[in-house]
């Protein structure tokens, strides 16, 4: 259906659209921007704070941190040294047992001049002097002994003469040896 609306131009009722003019447009968009950057500008400086502040509190815990680092760089040689003692002391009977077994492995004639146990093994060092000019057969008869012996026996796999030298002392013959074991794994 087609109307024809024949009044003038005031009298006509038509809906309006308002317009609004351009620069209003930018005017909204301008305050908009303007508003993001404020809160930008304010998130901004809440973080800046929050880096400051946890700046100052790393400052109060890093001597802390060093501190600690020491201590269990401490720990670690402490745990080192331990477990290296307790290797030993597994591989170690009795103290008293070894050394009474070495007692007892020393014939007339023979003297110890050092005893050293550690993890690299045994090294016995010692002299022998006879007046019967057997020097040799008294370090067998010692060798012999400490093989035969339990106790060295459990905790070596070998015992054996490492070095033997022959001096005079005034009209004596003495013979310097070193007995050297190694421990059994």
């Amino acid at each position: 259906m087609i109307t024809i609306n024949l009044l003038p131009h005031d009298l006509k009722t038509t809906e309006r659209k308002i317009v609004l003019p351009y620069k209003i447009y930018i005017f909204v968009v301008l305050i908009v921007f303007i508003f993001l950057h404020l809160c930008l500008l304010s998130l901004a400086l809440v973080k800046e704070v929050q880096i400051l502040s946890l700046k100052g509190s790393w400052g109060k815990v890093e001597p802390q941190s060093k501190d600690s680092v020491s201590i269990k760089a401490e720990i670690k040689d402490l745990e080192a040294k331990a477990n290296s003692m307790k290797d030993v002391l597994t591989h170690k009977a009795n103290t008293t047992e070894l050394l009474s077994g070495l007692g007892l492995s020393v014939p007339k004639g023979l003297w110890l001049e050092r005893f050293t146990y550690s993890n690299d093994g045994l090294m016995i060092q010692g002299s022998v002097v006879s007046l019967t000019q057997n020097e040799m057969s008294i370090i067998g008869k010692f060798l012999q002994d400490l093989k035969s012996n339990k106790t060295f026996a459990s905790l070596f796999a070998k015992i054996e003469l490492n070095s033997v030298q022959r001096r005079t002392i005034k009209t004596y013959d003495v013979v310097d040896f070193v007995v050297v074991g190694e421990i059994k794994k």
